[in-house]
């Protein structure tokens, strides 16, 4: 069995706890148009702001890295739009200390990834459907492909959201693709993301080169009031240079969102599946606000 085939039956059995939150939702309720995921494409029907920030947990890591990103997207009543989202990262590394004595000093600093703007255009299905397209360029703004916290810890701020790797790669430009149909029925809200990222132009040729990237997103949950619960499910499937690297590494994340104000706060736990070549990675823990504009 593939992994790719392994994760899809985890997020189906993720969801099968939720069945019931079904049960006990109000008779014949009816989840709301737009709901918003925690790690899958953030794009949706309805003119949207947010604030993503996502916290990594090594093993015996000798470094830190968080990943947030702040951005929107705008849907005109005919369905045009556009977006922009500003990648970041903090990176920082410890002190290399030999018979106590710092050999090597830690670094720290927050950097700036491949900023992506775009247009995207929504269009509703029918009354329980809609579909989001989009194109967008990833623009060369962030780090060079150095021997620096920058350098090489930037790249591994992608986690939190896996299918934004080319935001965080170093110093490049990338064409990125999507499209997204979403929906719902009764309470329970679903999500699929098929997308194509490939990179135009690199830093000198010293990025490493994983272009083309297929993303594949599967995702759904229950809308229970002025709560939504989700399980997600982010894939990348790359063409690394090396050939003995894994091509295809995903994210499982459950996740909560309180959808009560007109500021909507998430929670997400998120777990690496197949990430062979980071077997350190324990989990990330996500967390979000989110806006929505009438």
């Amino acid at each position: 069995m593939s992994k790719l085939t392994s994760c899809l039956l985890a997020t189906a059995a993720a969801l099968v706890p939720l069945a019931p939150a079904i049960a006990t939702a109000e008779p014949m309720r009816e989840a709301s148009r737009v709901h918003d995921f925690h790690t899958v494409d953030r794009f949706t029907p309805q003119s949207t702001f947010g604030f993503n920030l996502g916290y990594e947990m090594w093993d015996d890591a000798d470094f830190t890295i968080l990943g947030f990103d702040v951005g929107g997207h705008f849907v005109s009543e005919a369905g045009a739009g556009g977006y922009v989202v500003l990648p970041l990262a903090y990176v920082a590394t410890d002190d290399v200390v030999v018979g106590g004595i710092v050999i090597t000093e830690g670094e720290s600093e927050v950097v700036l990834g491949n900023i992506e703007v775009g247009g995207l255009y929504a269009k509703k299905l029918d009354r329980r459907t809609d579909l989001v397209v989009r194109a967008g360029l990833a623009l060369p703004t962030g780090p060079e492909a150095a021997l620096d916290a920058a350098g090489l810890l930037s790249p591994l701020a992608a986690v939190p959201r896996h299918g934004d790797l080319p935001q965080h790669w170093n110093k490049s430009m990338w064409l990125r693709l999507g499209a997204s149909p979403m929906g719902h029925f009764g309470p329970v809200f679903w999500r699929v993301d098929a997308g194509l990222d490939l990179m135009l132009a690199d830093d000198d040729g010293a990025t490493a080169d994983i272009s083309p990237v297929f993303r594949l997103n599967v995702a759904g949950g229950v809308d229970i009031g002025d709560l939504d619960v989700t399980a997600e499910l982010a894939t990348n499937i790359t063409d690394p240079e090396n050939d003995n690297a894994d091509e295809t590494a995903s994210t499982f994340a459950l996740g909560g969102r309180f959808t009560g104000g007109a500021v909507q706060p998430g929670l997400a736990l998120i777990f690496p599946v197949g990430y062979d070549d980071l077997d350190d990675l324990d989990m990330a823990i996500a967390f979000s606000l989110i806006g929505h504009m009438q």
